[in-house]
């Protein structure tokens, strides 16, 4: 996830096919400074996060354009707002006391219908009476009678959906399609168990009340997606043990057109979740021989515009950092203020390390890393760490873990984030002494507690000695 900074106000380039959406908040008797929203535009792409700083009178302003439905999350303090739904010409404003946040929230302006049926949702349903912890008692009854009190749960959402006035058929499609997805997984979740192995997915898929869902409110809903996600995946499951092998990711992709193909799910839903599949396939291990070739078959029958683009610019953009590929320039400051260019490296090996401190796995990474640093401590090895943190919060957290090697730091939508396809961290690069990508992964310095690193390391250091 990259977060983008921004002040008071944040605007993106228009465009005639897309209409703008705003949120204001004036908050009162704020605790701090700053809050953060994220914007999900869709569920093959990446989400946008931005960090939102309060002027003077407790206020900010985001603008930018959409062209469907999205969803936001919104986080103040230890309050938050998940996976709202909000729409094309949606302007709204929120009022809150972030001590008293639920009692004390209001929300105005065009758009507002749905802001106000979240709060009275969550007031009915989760503060007065918390449906999820009755789950857990629903679950120790006999499947049948725990499948009927989701089913009456599910009913009772609905209802309370339907009879709320002032929201769009679309906004009611897509939340009903949350709903449904939100408590069917439960189901999902129960048949996935090792009694149930003996279930055929057409009696799994017959337990299931999915509802009558346009297409494209399935495709839209984060939770429906979700839930037939966590679906396919049990049936892949199935399909592995039917043919007593693990599914390749070609195999997978194929089962999973296939379901389409049969009608069994609508191709909206399946355009989602085939694109879903190959994002997290390209990004994890690159644009490989083995995935270029369903992701080139999806690519030439996909109908959703989007998705079609963002497979193609992720290949594209992957096999730039592709193993042999040149690895991009770049010019950043150290904490003395000197200027750290990759270039100056060349005939040297070159570990980059994209971090923060505000994340977990790279924190854990770090002890690692610094035996492998201590191993080429006098070899023609350098070890480069990019932060993306605030400077405040990268001079602290080098301080504090003892960093060793160059330490760096660059914004989070910056150039080079950007050209080294940084959708999360940590990220890790090996670059050899020609100044090329010289592996297609690198490990992880955690694994066998840096062994890994340390032999990838000197294979590429061996290659021109």
């Amino acid at each position: 996830m990259i977060r983008i900074l921004t002040t008071l106000l944040f605007i993106t380039a228009s465009n005639f096919a897309y209409s703008q959406f705003r949120i204001s908040a004036e908050i009162q008797e704020p605790t701090e400074k700053r809050a953060i929203l994220v914007l999900h535009r869709d569920w093959v792409g990446k989400e946008e996060e931005y960090e939102l700083t309060l002027n003077s009178d407790n206020r900010f302003s985001f603008i930018t354009t959409i062209k469907d439905l999205a969803y936001i999350d919104f986080y103040y303090g230890d309050q938050s707002l998940h996976f709202w739904i909000v729409e094309p010409n949606d302007e709204i404003t929120i009022k809150f006391d972030p001590k008293k946040f639920w009692s004390t929230l209001q929300v105005d302006g065009q758009g507002s219908e749905k802001g106000k049926y979240y709060a009275e949702h969550q007031n009915k349903f989760e503060i007065a009476n918390d449906w999820e912890l009755q789950v857990e008692k629903w679950r120790k009854l006999p499947l049948k009678a725990y499948f009927e009190k989701l089913d009456e749960e599910q009913a009772k959402q609905i209802e309370f959906l339907e009879n709320y006035q002032n929201l769009s058929q679309s906004f009611k499609d897509t939340r009903k399609a949350d709903i449904i997805g939100i408590i069917q997984n439960y189901k999902v979740e129960a048949l996935s168990g090792d009694q149930y192995t003996s279930l055929s997915p057409d009696s799994i898929r017959n337990s299931l009340k999915m509802g009558d869902i346009p297409p494209v409110a399935q495709a839209a809903s984060l939770e429906y997606g979700n839930t037939y996600l966590n679906l396919i995946d049990l049936f892949i499951a199935k399909e592995a043990i039917r043919r007593k092998k693990e599914l390749t990711e070609v195999d997978e992709y194929n089962f999973i057109k296939s379901l389409y193909t049969k009608k069994q799910i609508s191709q909206e839903l399946g355009e989602r979740i085939l694109g879903f599949k190959l994002q997290n396939a390209i990004e994890a291990n690159g644009a490989t021989s083995k995935i270029l070739t369903p992701a080139y078959d999806y690519i030439g029958f996909v109908q959703n515009k989007t998705y079609k683009n963002y497979i193609n610019q992720l290949i594209s953009l992957q096999r730039t950092l592709a193993k042999g590929s040149p690895a991009k320039d770049f010019s950043l400051r150290d904490i003395e203020g000197k200027e750290v260019s990759l270039k100056d490296y060349k005939g040297k090996v070159v570990y980059l390390d994209f971090w923060a401190s505000w994340c977990g796995p790279c924190i854990y990474d770090m002890k690692f890393a610094e035996k492998v640093k201590e191993h080429f401590k006098n070899k023609e090895v350098v070890f480069i760490q990019i932060s993306i943190d605030n400077e405040a919060e990268w001079k602290e957290a080098v301080k504090m873990y003892d960093l060793k090697g160059i330490n760096v730091r660059t914004d989070d939508n910056s150039a080079i984030v950007k050209n080294y396809a940084i959708s999360g961290v940590p990220s890790y690069f090996l670059i050899d002494k020609s100044g090329n990508f010289a592996v297609a992964k690198v490990v992880d310095p955690s694994d066998e507690e840096g062994k890994t690193l340390i032999s990838q390391i000197e294979e590429v250091l061996a290659r021109n000695e």
